[in-house]
């Protein structure tokens, strides 16, 4: 997490080492990069739908994906779905995705494009990846060979996102490697669909600022995630091994800092010429709602200050704006995300 002015600097200072020029994004993350105009595929306003498709199988984490969920989604004025999920826990032998699985992720794919959102296919919680790059790099490989050629005629709304948050234990030198590797890959068969690239450290701010941008391909995009401040968004949440510490965020430091860090990504942007997206940001579900819902309206007010499109972690699970219980928006929470109470 980055907390200090000291750490601003440091990352401004590896940011003003890059080659400047072009335009910044504007909102939807237009730009130029090597004198070819290029503008990202509309995402502005994103829910990930999590919890479903990226577990080891659909519904162990107490969510499953339904159509209905996808039109309150679109209904609620988000323009697209991120759909995590986890391909390695459905290759066989031969490193060949189950083709029963595929089909379920092609019905919610299909249903979501229906109702004119745009979608983001994403490699999510491929931890063997994580603990083995270099042994594991043929199944990554073969998943987006795979997945490449499965949604070749699909239209321009469907993005890929190459690999969700590789860990500290991969350097951004690798990452960057991976990115080219995968991206080779899908371009021999997709030329024209839109990239999201993995950036490096858990997809963190230090790690975006490292993720170099593959010359000569106008349509690719880098993410970064942000939960800032940590002890804050993750108090409670068992997977993270944080205490309920009773942490709030909020004021003119806070807000402050909320600023330097998207004057990061912003600048990151700018000397890069690429669109960046805000691919997750949320508070665990435990901590009080009206300080969940003033982190993500500020949150998101910074992204789109600076002409960043975003994407809520996430829509009915651990950081959920969705009450699966009650069956609606949770209001505080729909609202900080757009403005307009839920129902």
């Amino acid at each position: 997490m980055l907390r200090s002015r000291l750490a601003f600097a440091v990352l401004s200072g590896l940011l003003a080492a890059c080659d400047a020029g072009g335009q910044a994004p504007g909102p939807s993350g237009s730009g130029h990069r090597d004198g070819l105009a290029v503008s990202a595929p509309g995402i502005e306003r994103c829910m990930n739908l999590s919890g479903a498709l990226e577990a080891e199988f659909e519904g162990q984490w107490g969510y499953t994906v339904e159509f209905r969920h996808i039109d309150a989604i679109a209904a609620a004025g988000f323009d697209t779905l991120r759909l995590p999920v986890r391909w390695s826990a459905h290759l066989d032998a031969d490193n060949r995705i189950d083709p029963a699985f595929l089909a379920r992720a092609d019905a919610i794919v299909d249903y979501a494009l229906s109702r004119d959102l745009r979608v983001i296919l994403d490699v999510h919680h491929f931890e063997a990846f994580m603990a083995d790059p270099d042994g594991r790099m043929p199944q990554l490989l073969a998943i987006w060979q795979q997945l490449a050629a499965h949604y070749e005629d699909y239209p321009a709304n469907l993005v890929f996102e190459l690999l969700n948050e590789p860990t500290d234990r991969i350097s951004a030198e690798q990452v960057n490697r991976i990115n080219a590797r995968l991206l080779e890959t899908v371009r021999a068969v997709s030329p024209e669909r839109w990239v999201i690239l993995a950036s490096a450290r858990w997809n963190n701010i230090e790690g975006l600022v490292q993720t170099e941008v593959p010359a000569g391909d106008p349509r690719v995009m880098t993410t970064v995630h942000y939960y800032s401040p940590f002890d804050f968004t993750h108090q409670g949440a068992p997977w993270a091994n944080r205490p309920r510490t009773g942490v709030q965020w909020g004021g003119p430091a806070d807000e402050a800092e909320l600023a330097r860090d998207f004057d990061i990504v912003a600048q990151y942007a700018r000397t890069r010429n690429v669109p960046v997206l805000l691919g997750e940001f949320g508070v665990y579900y435990d901590v009080p709602v009206h300080l969940r819902a003033r982190w993500v309206r500020a949150v998101r007010g910074a992204a789109e200050a600076r002409g960043l499109g975003w994407c809520h972690w996430g829509f009915a699970t651990t950081m959920r704006a969705y009450d699966q219980q009650v069956d609606a928006w949770i209001p505080e929470m729909l609202t900080a995300l757009t403005g307009t109470p839920g129902n």
